[in-house]
């Protein structure tokens, strides 16, 4: 199983571990004698498939902040430092076990520095990804009751318990014995052996160091490494966050500005599991309207070129994103695909004789409007 409650629930083969793909090993199948239902398929080898699809929805996920872009906090240094998805892991194990051990050793000072690699401008993140405030009340709560007489303490910028009763699950973990720390973390080191969180309150203004055995980063989420691939490829924007951008972002949240591809879940924006279920059932609907229709409807704001005018430069192929220009070789100039413009006018700015314009916005509307005004 790749992880703990994987979707879908299938087992895979790891071929650097498998002793029949080990060379010289034998000829090892007891996997595939032990399953019942026969699905074990040593012959089966990677192949690629050309569809044709109607509809396409981004659902491609988030990285995890690198903790190691924050140097400050020795995330690369001390093997006591770990991020709140390192420490998912081990609360995990710690729920088969009963107990909490980091280097052998159970923790009794535990500390959680809150929006690692979010709300922050010296890493480019200035946004909140939503999901770690509650997953560190989580985790705290976690810690308190698998070890009743640690030290638990959340430094923290703001706590954002926006959802349906996170801020209920917020004040039931400071019942349980969470200290919540307002303060600004400057760095962490070690002293005599044991972590040391030098940090400024950020209510009274003054310096503290708080020592701990274990500090945890509630890193934030960030946007794919190959977003603005796959942008390119889709002809899909990015907003400022690289995050993939929506067509609108109250009328078409899940629609973008390529018809037929849709977005949901966090590649649009850090959102929790309930808001991407949310998402990703309004894109699955919004998809199937045109499959059902088996057409799209298109809007009529495109470019249109003047035959008359049009030298057959390609400048204007060269600025469309969405590749709507084409030479015609037969007549020596450039047509519009109208099924795939979006009616920016980038090309009918760019064209140096003038023989693009827009639907709708053709130079004797604009100027017969002008004139109106002033006479």
């Amino acid at each position: 199983m790749p992880y703990p409650f994987a979707v879908p629930r299938t087992y895979t083969i790891n071929p650097e571990l498998c002793l029949r793909f080990q060379e010289g090993e034998g000829d090892c199948s007891k996997c595939k004698d032990a399953c019942p239902e026969g699905a074990v398929d040593f012959e089966q080898t990677e192949e690629e498939q050309e569809l044709k699809i109607g509809a396409i929805v981004v659902a491609t996920g988030y990285d995890e902040f690198d903790a190691s872009l924050k140097p400050e906090l020795r995330y690369d240094l001390y093997d006591n430092v770990i991020t709140g998805v390192e420490f998912e892991k081990k609360l995990l194990e710690a729920e088969k076990t009963g107990k909490i051990e980091i280097n052998g050793k159970e923790p009794k000072d535990v500390i959680f520095i809150q929006c690692v690699g979010s709300r922050d401008k010296n890493v480019g993140n200035e946004y909140c990804s939503r999901v770690c405030c509650m997953y560190t009340a989580k985790q705290a709560t976690m810690v308190k009751d698998l070890i009743p007489d640690s030290n638990v303490t959340v430094c923290y910028i703001d706590v954002r318990a926006y959802g349906r009763g996170y801020e209920q699950f917020y004040e039931n973990a400071q019942k349980k014995g969470v200290r919540y720390w307002r303060g600004n973390p400057a760095e962490v080191y070690k002293d005599d052996g044991k972590l040391v969180v030098r940090a400024e309150n950020t209510l009274l203004g003054d310096p503290k160091e708080i020592s701990a055995d274990l500090v945890v980063l509630a890193t934030g989420m960030t946007s794919k490494s190959d977003a603005r691939e796959l942008g390119n490829l889709l002809k899909v924007p990015q907003s400022g966050d690289r995050f993939f951008l929506e067509a609108h972002p109250k009328l078409g949240p899940v629609n973008t500005a390529s018809d037929g591809v849709y977005i949901a879940g966090t590649c649009q924006g850090p959102k929790d599991i309930a808001d991407t279920l949310a998402q990703a059932s309004g894109a699955v609907m919004k998809a199937l309207i045109p499959l059902c229709q088996g057409k799209v409807f298109i809007e009529p704001i495109t470019s249109v070129v003047d035959e008359e005018i049009c030298s057959g430069c390609h400048m204007c192929e060269k600025i469309c994103v969405y590749d709507a220009p084409t030479f015609d070789e037969e007549k020596g100039v450039m047509t519009i695909n109208s099924i795939v413009c979006k009616g920016c006018g980038s090309c009918g700015a760019t064209c140096p004789s003038g023989a693009i314009s827009m639907n709708h916005f053709r130079d004797q509307q604009l100027f017969a409007q002008i004139n109106m005004l002033s006479s």
